[in-house]
């Protein structure tokens, strides 16, 4: 991750990237679940440290498919749990839709971390050319809200998030995002 992580950092805010290798997939409850874990003392699984997180849930797989449908969720939800992961290794990379608080772009100026978009719409096309395989981590019985992994190759990303502090949505409304509004 460590890698990641430098690598990452020599990219402004609004940076596509092609995403590929291995990214845990988590929504809601997955989340309520790992702050549980943290809350308890018994810290947070290597998975969630050594992986970006995606925030969005997996439809059903159409046969002869990795993957079916999977779409980003809208990311505010997860705010209040970043600073608490982050803190302890996890969510270092987080891809979502949607912009986020001030919370989250603190949180990973102070820990090193990262916000990259991803694009709803064509959800279905991107599982079919991106997704190369997807598998249950932990809580299957919670379905599309269980903890995934999944492989993907040239999966479309856009830092939204830097590790500096810098936020595209705030760049734009403040027109500070030269690259942004040409």
């Amino acid at each position: 991750m460590s890698e990641i992580l430098k690598q990452l950092s020599q990219y402004p805010v609004s940076t596509r990237l092609s995403l590929s290798g291995t990214i845990i997939v988590g929504r809601d409850i997955a989340h309520a679940k790992l702050k549980e874990r943290m809350d308890k003392g018994e810290g947070l699984p290597q998975y969630i440290k050594d992986h970006p997180i995606y925030y969005a849930g997996p439809a059903k797989t159409p046969e002869g498919y990795a993957s079916g449908s999977l779409g980003p969720t809208t990311a505010g939800r997860m705010d209040s749990y970043v600073d608490q992961l982050q803190s302890e290794g996890g969510s270092m990379i987080m891809l979502a839709k949607g912009n986020r608080s001030q919370q989250v772009t603190d949180a990973c100026h102070k820990h090193g971390g990262f916000y990259l978009g991803s694009i709803g719409g064509p959800a279905a096309v991107l599982a079919q050319s991106s997704i190369k395989s997807l598998e249950c981590v932990e809580y299957p019985e919670l379905g599309m809200e269980a903890i995934w992994k999944i492989e993907v190759e040239d999966f479309p990303a856009f830092i939204l998030v830097d590790d500096k502090g810098n936020d595209f949505f705030q760049q734009i409304q403040s027109s500070q995002c030269d690259r942004c509004v040409k």
